[in-house]
């Protein structure tokens, strides 16, 4: 196991305030943000040599199956001898938001350090995050990491945010502190090692017939941490294309030790299923806490469990069932609905932006089409705040609609309408060109961020930017795949069995840079990233026997050919991506790295995780599945010990908008806006900002 490099710990870096070092860092003015009450609680002051390692691993408590009460231990952890003490392997919330920063245009979330130690190969692993204002393309130098473990120094991490210590016991506490020219900032709270590879949160399920389902996360209460927020999914959903009437539909948001912040019910006049229920966690006002936008109708109920009551809200009868006999719901009010992440409580309400009208615009006359609904967070205004989009239709008609939340307002910003815009410049269609899913990233030179909608592209101002006329497909993947061509690129197989089984192509202008010489199948997965070190660049394969080939030049790669056509994640040491399906993880060539028999997946025969995201420690993702008996989720985090160095993938805009639309229909993984793989060159720093430096009492 590969180790990372650190300099000698015989003395003691200099110390400074935090808001000093974050100034000096950043060369920007530092201001603050509005007290909230959080109280740095460090462990205290660290010094001298390296104590002699702790002997023993000890004993973990068994995991909790139900969620804890106050000052009960959380699930898998060993408490904190002090008070107030951090759950195990996490940064508690009392530490608060830490210090934000950064002068770029996105606005992204202010998190803690994400501290993670795990119980590993005889010691323990250990993993943070740096902060994306933080990097230095240019002057790596500049910043380090010294590492505490028991209130002593014990490494001086210089090209990494990871660590094994061979000398880390089951009780070992540690915590971490970034180091600007020498110069160490405020230390993190301490954890202490997770005794196995996974985080349990238990789960309150609402009644024997739901699982627990797709999640996104959100810090919900701005303490740095994520939140997930979570959908729970009953047995009698239905697809589109199949009638039936289907239970209602609840969402939990879920502290990380199980705490549940609140449920939300949508009632029974939304219906059930992978299309329908599409929701966005972010912090759309830029006040440091995530909010929740989803589509609501009458009987929904907050997390308070009142109805909604505002806007047109406000004279509706939730009493009234608007479901037909076969199970769609055809009629009654459609509401856009922004909720508090804190409480769950209704913000804001308004009427859907595109009503469902005729049903039979939308391409049949029974109710399928009209519900195909998708939804992401993005970057679509000059504030770089991010805005709610919400789209309806992709099979025929195609809508797309931008919320803003704003000062405690709810605005839409722009509609765009395949019936008001049906073909670009070049005078390809907008009609039929979706995807079971969307993806967002910046394909131009303005600041703002672009929708790319199955074989189209919205611009960020709402008018159809262009299309390839190509066609509806099931799988789509946006990133920067080719090296010698500018920007990012597009993958997607195609359902038409008179198109090219695949095409990709530049979204900006949607010019095909590569297609398949074959036509004839429905070809219903595929998937693009690099997987592979010896080829240059991306790779792509998708289901109707495309193999893996090369995203550069189209050609087909000999050798060892992925086992699944699926989700990823980035797992191991090195910079190529993993495969992920069902609930195991490989590596292409190698087997099989990780696997939950306990677990299960969502989607049927989509195989897909509840959430695969770089929530914790380092720029490595996390991958969530749910126990098979819906009792609680799992976050399971790597412990293979890398010498790259990347800020959080949430400070890159693209991925974060991602995490935001993972969870919609048809669920696919998440890109970064810049090339991940091997041989890949430092990315570009993050052009984001966070909340202003806080003034920080206590600083060591």
């Amino acid at each position: 196991m590969k180790r990372t490099r650190n300099r000698p710990c015989a003395g003691r870096a200099p110390l400074v305030s935090a808001t000093a070092l974050l100034c000096a860092l950043l060369a920007t003015s530092c201001g603050t943000t509005p007290d909230r009450g959080d109280a740095a609680s460090p462990l205290g002051s660290a010094g001298g040599a390296e104590p002699a390692p702790a002997s023993g691993n000890g004993d973990m408590d068994e995991p909790a199956a139900g969620v804890p009460t106050p000052g009960e231990e959380l699930p898998g952890s060993v408490p904190l001898d002090e008070p107030g003490a951090a759950p195990v392997g996490m940064t508690p919330p009392a530490e608060g938001p830490p210090l934000g920063g950064g002068s770029g245009f996105a606005r992204v979330e202010n998190l803690d350090r994400g501290l993670v130690a795990v119980a590993s190969g005889g010691g323990n692993y250990v993993g943070w995050r740096m902060f994306g204002y933080e990097y230095r393309r240019d002057e790596p130098d500049r910043i380090a990491y010294n590492l505490y473990r028991d209130e002593q120094l014990i490494a001086t991490v210089t090209d990494s945010t990871n660590f094994f210590d061979a000398a880390g016991a089951a009780g070992s506490a540690y915590a971490v502190a970034a180091l600007l020219d020498g110069v160490e900032g405020e230390r993190s709270r301490p954890v202490r090692p997770w005794a196995e590879q996974f985080l349990r949160v238990p789960l309150a399920s609402p009644g024997a017939i739901y699982n627990a389902h797709d999640a996104s996360v959100g810090d919900l209460d701005g303490d740095g941490q994520y939140e997930i927020v979570m959908l729970w999914q009953p047995n009698d959903a239905q697809d589109n294309s199949r009638g039936g009437i289907t239970s209602n539909v609840f969402i939990d948001a879920l502290r990380l030790d199980g705490t549940r912040m609140w449920r939300i019910d949508l009632g029974p006049n939304l219906r059930a299923g992978e299309h329908y229920n599409q929701f966005v966690v972010i912090d759309a006002d830029g006040d440091g806490r995530a909010e929740l936008g989803l589509k609501t109708a009458p009987g929904t109920r907050d997390g308070t469990g009142a109805f909604l009551s505002l806007g047109p809200a406000a004279g509706d009868d939730d009493t009234a069932l608007f479901r037909n006999a076969t199970g769609y719901v055809l009629s009654g009010p459609e509401y856009f609905t922004v909720f508090e992440g804190t409480t769950g409580r209704e913000l804001a309400t308004a009427a859907y932006h595109v009503p469902r009208g005729q049903v039979t615009a939308w391409g049949d006359n029974y109710g399928n089409r009209v519900d195909r609904f998708l939804a992401t967070a993005a970057y679509v205004d000059s504030s770089g705040l991010p805005s709610f989009i919400m789209a309806r239709g992709y099979y025929t008609r195609t809508t797309l609609g931008a919320w803003n939340y704003r000062d405690g307002q709810l605005s839409q910003l722009w509609v765009f309408d395949s019936d008001g815009t049906p073909r670009d410049a070049a005078g390809q269609p907008f009609t039929g060109q979706g995807a079971h899913s969307l993806s967002v990233a910046n394909v131009d030179d303005d600041p703002e961020q672009e929708i790319i909608y199955g074989e189209m592209t919205i611009d960020n101002d709402g008018s159809g930017l262009c299309s390839t006329g190509i066609g509806h497909g099931d799988a789509l993947h946006v990133g920067d795949f080719v090296l010698d061509h500018p920007g990012v690129e597009a993958f997607m197989p195609a359902e038409d069995t008179s198109k090219p089984y695949y095409t990709l192509r530049d979204p900006r202008t949607c010019e095909v840079l590569q297609q398949s010489t074959q036509t004839g199948a429905d070809v219903g997965r595929g998937v693009a990233d690099d997987v592979l070190a010896s080829n240059p660049g991306a790779e792509f394969w998708a289901a109707s026997g495309v193999g893996l080939s090369s995203a550069t030049t189209g050609q087909r790669l000999a050798g060892a050919q992925p086992n699944s056509v699926n989700f990823l994640i980035w797992w191991d040491a090195d910079e190529t991506r993993e495969l992920e399906n069902g609930t195991a993880i490989s590596k292409l060539g190698a087997g099989t790295l990780l696997e939950c028999a306990e677990c299960t997946f969502n989607n049927g025969t989509k195989s897909v995780p509840t959430l695969v995201a770089d929530l914790l420690g380092d720029w490595r993702e996390e991958i969530i599945w749910r126990e098979a008996n819906n009792t609680a989720l799992r976050i399971y985090t790597t412990v293979d010990v890398t010498t790259r160095r990347i800020y959080t993938l949430m400070h890159d805009p693209q991925y974060r908008a991602a995490i935001s639309w993972q969870n919609v229909a048809y669920n696919q993984p998440p890109h970064t806006g810049f090339y991940m793989g091997d041989d890949m060159a430092p990315p570009p720093r993050p052009a984001i900002v966070t909340p202003a430096p806080r003034a920080v009492s206590g600083a060591r």
